[in-house]
C-alpha cells in the first residue's frame, strides 16, 4: 500500500476514534464489520435511479455494503481496510463479458433490427416500420443485416430512400465492417459522388459511378462522424 493510501486510511480511522470519543461508543447500536475495501473521492455510477451518483463506496468480501458520500464511511473503516483514493475517477458496477462492444450493444437494443430480414423487400419493410416510431430527423442506426440471407446482393440506398426521406439512416452489417447509408445520411455527412477513396476502406459504387450507400471498414468514418453522440438518456 502506498504512503498516500496509508495517510488516507489513518485519516479515516482517526475520524472513527473521534466519533467514539464524542458519544458513538455509548450508542447501543452495534457497529458494522469493517470493510475490506474502501473507495473514496470517486464518481460512482450506481445504476439506482433514486441515487444515480455517489462519491464513495465500501466493499466487504464479495458484497458492496455502502454507497454514498465520504462522510458516511466512518463505521466501515477498520485497521485492515484497504483504502483507494480514486482521484475523481469513474467507478461503475462490474460488467463481465468475453467480448462485447458495450455502448454499441446497448444502443442497438433501441435501434432497428434487420438480422432476420431474408429478402430486400423485408429489409425495406422493417426499416419503414421502425422509422414510424421515431421523430423526424432522428438517426436510424443498428441493423445487423446479413445480405447472404437473400442471395448475397448488397443493399442499396435506393431500397430505403423512399421510406426514409426525413431520417438519416446508417445501418451496419452484423460483423460491423460495412454499413448502408441512405441519401439523407450522405447529405448530412457531406459525402458526394466525387468523394475520394479512403485508404483501408471501400466506397461502393455502381456501374455508373453512383454511390450505392455501402461503406466498408475505414471508409465508414465518412458517415459515422456525422452521427451525434448518444444522450445520457439513451
Amino acid at each position: 500500500m502506498s504512503q498516500k493510501f496509508r495517510v488516507k486510511k489513518l485519516v479515516l480511522i482517526s475520524l472513527i476514534a473521534l466519533t467514539s470519543i464524542f458519544g458513538v461508543s455509548n450508542c447501543s447500536t452495534a457497529q458494522p464489520a469493517p470493510a475490506t475495501l474502501i473507495v473514496t473521492n470517486a464518481t460512482v455510477w450506481t445504476g439506482n435511479p433514486d441515487q444515480p451518483w455517489a462519491g464513495a463506496l465500501a466493499v466487504r468480501g464479495d458484497s458492496i455494503i455502502y454507497v454514498g458520500d465520504t462522510t458516511g464511511l466512518a463505521p466501515y473503516v477498520g485497521v485492515e481496510s484497504e483504502v483507494i483514493d480514486a482521484d475523481g475517477g469513474m467507478v461503475t458496477p462490474g460488467f463481465n463479458d468475453s467480448h462485447l462492444h458495450f455502448i454499441d450493444a446497448g444502443l442497438e437494443l433501441s435501434s432497428v433490427q434487420l438480422r432476420d430480414a431474408d429478402t430486400p423487400e423485408e429489409f425495406t419493410k422493417k426499416l419503414a416500420a421502425f422509422v414510424r416510431t421515431v421523430p423526424a430527423g432522428t438517426w436510424i442506426t443498428g441493423g445487423n443485416w446479413e445480405h447472404k440471407q437473400w442471395g448475397g446482393e448488397m443493399p442499396d440506398r435506393n431500397w430505403i430512400d423512399a421510406v426514409t426521406p426525413d431520417h438519416p439512416v446508417w445501418v451496419s452489417r452484423l460483423d460491423g465492417h460495412m454499413a448502408l447509408a441512405n441519401s439523407k445520411a450522405l447529405e448530412l455527412a457531406g459525402v458526394t459522388t466525387d468523394v475520394a477513396d479512403v485508404v483501408g476502406g471501400t466506397i461502393v459504387r455502381d456501374a455508373q459511378g453512383r454511390l450505392t450507400g455501402i461503406f466498408k471498414d475505414n471508409a465508414m468514418g465518412l458517415i459515422s462522424h456525422a452521427i451525434p453522440d448518444p444522450t445520457p438518456e439513451q
